[in-house]
């Protein structure tokens, strides 16, 4: 009890903390609430909408970020990202901090399918969000960062996209009945940031989170968990990636990430591995070295010689 009360105690002062931080930046953004992005299945999916104004008034189109909760599939909410969020927003990078459909009642490849509904509805939006569609970025922690290496590594010929026709609607930005007619089809992303992250679920490293998301275990259908693995889609031309873990993480082994930094490596992915000292959750609630170090390798593979001098 004793243990649970100074983790308590800790993640009110972070949260005084933070909060302190963010309202000494809160007039430079423009945060929207649960702006209905897609619908599948007659379910609304929702996200935030966090909007550097000083890039606004530039003019100039800046890249955005589809930020993505964990919670195993099958538990959390975009409110568990609003950090993330809020230091992208104000590293000028617009978040896009969504939900999506959760297990049981929404198995793999589901929200699969919603991130990209996601990136979707960035590019389909990007005139009247001030969004460049070619500066797109995905950042997620746990089952978070796989639906990002999930969406950001799978083509339409890995059967994991729903294009041609469309599985989803999407909507207009600032409504909920104005239909895009053709939403893009071309989903590619410039750069990735996942946290800890299960990125190969065919390794062994199993747990009760698994059956929740596929209803069934990696004995009876080796197949699914392969395709749902980012691991099984690394290739040459991938989007740059960067990867960080904590090393006392028991819940998602950090052999993960450091085997998906070797296959990344050995097939010319651009990418970077931070490794920290923490276990899964701690690696969460304190990523303030992770999150800072994941927005300076955003930028720099976000921003061109010329984004930088306009």
């Amino acid at each position: 009890m004793r243990v649970k009360t100074v983790i308590f105690q800790l993640c009110i002062a972070m949260e005084l903390f933070s909060c302190a931080t963010w309202n000494s930046n809160e007039s430079k953004l423009k945060i929207e609430k649960n702006l209905a992005f897609a619908k599948r299945d007659k379910i609304e999916l929702l996200a935030d909408w966090y909007h550097p104004l000083s890039e606004a008034k530039s003019g100039h189109r800046q890249p955005a970020c589809v930020v993505i909760h964990g919670g195993g599939w099958y538990k959390g909410d975009k409110e568990d990202m609003d950090s993330v969020a809020r230091r992208l927003a104000q590293a000028g990078i617009a978040a896009l901090n969504i939900n999506y459909r959760l297990a049981p009642s929404h198995r793999f490849p589901s929200p699969v399918y919603d991130t990209k509904d996601a990136i979707r509805y960035l590019k389909a939006n990007a005139s009247q969000l001030g969004v460049d569609p070619e500066r797109i970025c995905l950042f997620g922690y746990s089952a978070g960062g796989h639906l990002a290496l999930m969406a950001g590594f799978t083509r339409p010929e890995d059967r994991l996209d729903d294009s041609d026709p469309a599985g989803a609607t999407i909507f207009r930005y600032g409504t909920k009945n104005d239909v895009i007619q053709s939403p893009p089809s071309d989903l590619r992303v410039r750069s990735i940031v996942a946290g800890g992250t299960p990125s190969d679920l065919t390794s062994g490293d199993y747990n009760d989170y698994y059956e929740k998301f596929f209803g069934r275990p990696p004995s009876e259908i080796p197949e699914i968990y392969k395709q749902a693995s980012p691991m099984s889609f690394v290739r040459p031309g991938l989007p740059s990636v960067f990867l960080y873990h904590g090393n006392h993480d028991w819940i998602v082994k950090v052999e993960q990430s450091r085997s998906l930094a070797q296959k990344l490596k050995d097939q010319r992915v651009d990418f970077e591995y931070l490794e920290v000292s923490l276990g899964h959750v701690a690696t969460f609630l304190f990523d303030e070295k992770e999150v800072s170090a994941a927005i300076k390798f955003l930028k720099k593979r976000l921003w061109s010689t010329s984004d930088s001098e306009a």
